[in-house]
């Protein structure tokens, strides 16, 4: 292939370049939303990120109020990891792992994305949102036993291989991957919010309400200890995890309450409550950095890796009142940004096994043609490798439409209307919308806030009360272009 030729294989058709990110991200903090889904469908039609396409336009229908778009892209996305099979669905596991050296000519840019899990099991927990905004519980529980089952599969399945990716990188791998792990000691802080990336805390705690709801304890129960164990210091899943541990393994309750600061009192319920989701921000990108790495008896060779930058994100401290009543602080549940680093973090060693392949390939092209004796062909294959130097760059692809963070708020009300205020008090902004509540209702408030101009929307759990409502809203955070 002439060396033009595979420029222009690089720099063409790969992945939209992060002021690409920039711009959609900031359409669709202005609201602009027909130019952020016309840059995600543009990912649909990319020959390496189709999936990732589908997965970014899901969430701008969100973002946008289409709910009935936003499931066709995401079932789209999720039917290429969870397929059905006549004993029933089975998880595709992301491409390259366990299979360190599947290497591309050029560099990973030019992969096919491959929905990682962290990303995978958001998209899951946004399809319940989706058929709960629609009015639809029964299908929301549907992808909540979806949520639930692949989970399960992904720490059965993926966290095995993620170790013995690890424990296999030996040698130079071994060299170059202790360089590129020291270059990762930044993320610290940000990965211990979570321990892996297959676990989400958030939608092990939906699928609990959603079980709940349906007279389901048993499950309930199991998905509340889950979300638990992912968010020890969120209150409202603490309490609802205690509660029905408490009716259903009551020597368990009686071992667990003393650690507790909740009192017994605090853990009943009543039928009519509201469900809060805050999302706040976006989440972090993916830089391409250079690491200097001594590779193959060779000086040191700059390879460029994807990094992440940002430190750990501060959430909003964020409390609600309705008239004459506060009802508390609302809690971070989720932090996205650590899912996304333990994602690289898992991904790292085939990356550096990947990369050294690479560096490999081309001193070896030189060697041969040193040794050809032909100067023309030594001052080619050195003007290819140069080239291929300057063009790879790391793989910075994911899902950047997502949530830096996401907030929890779960308490009874007496059924009527309220006039509900969100008050951030770090910066002193507040954002004020009405909410009804039938008696009986479990009412569902969700509040996309990407740091611009968002949306609050209320539906029902339990398929009762009024329909759905979406209501714009100013933002919590400070404005800011990226």
């Amino acid at each position: 292939m002439p060396l033009a030729a595979l420029a222009g294989v690089c720099l063409t058709g790969c992945v939209s370049p992060n002021i690409a990110v920039d711009k959609a991200r900031n359409d669709l903090r202005c609201e602009n939303y027909l130019a952020a889904q016309a840059w995600a469908d543009e990912l649909k039609t990319s020959m390496f990120s189709k999936e990732l396409g589908f997965l970014e336009s899901g969430r701008v229908h969100q973002l946008a109020g289409e709910f009935e778009a936003s499931i066709v892209d995401f079932d789209h996305a999720i039917e290429t990891v969870l397929t059905k099979t006549e004993s029933g669905p089975v998880i595709n596991l992301p491409d390259g792992i366990g299979n360190l050296a599947a290497a591309t000519v050029t560099d990973d840019r030019t992969r096919m994305y491959r929905i990682p899990p962290y990303e995978f099991i958001q998209a899951l927990n946004y399809q319940m949102w989706n058929y709960l905004f629609l009015g639809k519980p029964e299908a929301a529980r549907v992808e909540a036993r979806r949520a639930v089952f692949a989970q399960d599969a992904l720490a059965e399945k993926y966290a095995p291989i993620v170790q013995g990716d690890r424990e296999h990188s030996t040698g130079s791998n071994a060299k170059a991957m202790g360089a590129v792990d020291s270059r990762m000691e930044a993320m610290g802080p940000v990965l211990e919010k979570t321990r892996c990336s297959y676990e989400n805390g958030l939608a092990w705690y939906f699928c609990g309400i959603l079980f709940e709801l349906d007279n389901d304890a048993s499950n309930a129960r199991i998905a509340y200890q889950k979300a638990w164990e992912l968010t020890p210091g969120n209150p409202y899943v603490e309490r609802d995890a205690l509660r029905l541990i408490r009716s259903e393994q009551p020597e368990r309750f009686t071992e667990l309450m003393p650690r507790s600061h909740l009192s017994v009192e605090k853990l009943d319920r009543t039928s009519t409550e509201i469900v809060l989701v805050v999302e706040e921000n976006f989440v972090s990108q993916r830089r391409s950095v250079k690491i200097p790495l001594p590779l193959l008896g060779t000086s040191m060779t700059s390879i460029d890796f994807p990094l992440y930058r940002d430190e750990f994100y501060q959430p909003m401290p964020l409390s609600l009142s309705a008239e004459a009543r506060d009802f508390g602080l609302v809690s971070p549940t989720l932090f996205v940004q650590s899912l996304a680093y333990q994602d690289l973090k898992e991904k790292m060693p085939g990356i550096v096994v990947r990369n050294i392949a690479r560096v490999g390939v081309r001193v070896a092209a030189q060697q041969v043609a040193n040794h050809a004796g032909n100067a023309y062909v030594q001052v080619g294959v050195a003007a290819f490798n140069l080239a291929s130097s300057i063009i790879n760059k790391a793989d910075t692809r994911a899902w950047y439409t997502l949530p830096m963070v996401a907030h929890v708020y779960r308490g009874d009300v007496e059924p009527g209307e309220y006039l509900l205020t969100l008050r951030n008090q770090a910066n002193g902004r507040t954002v004020s919308f009405t909410v009804s509540v039938a008696r009986g209702e479990t009412r569902f408030v969700w509040i996309g806030d990407p740091a611009g101009r968002s949306r609050v929307v209320t539906t029902s759990m339990n398929g009762m009360g009024a329909p759905a409502t979406c209501t714009p809203i100013e933002s919590l955070l400070n404005y800011g272009k990226e």
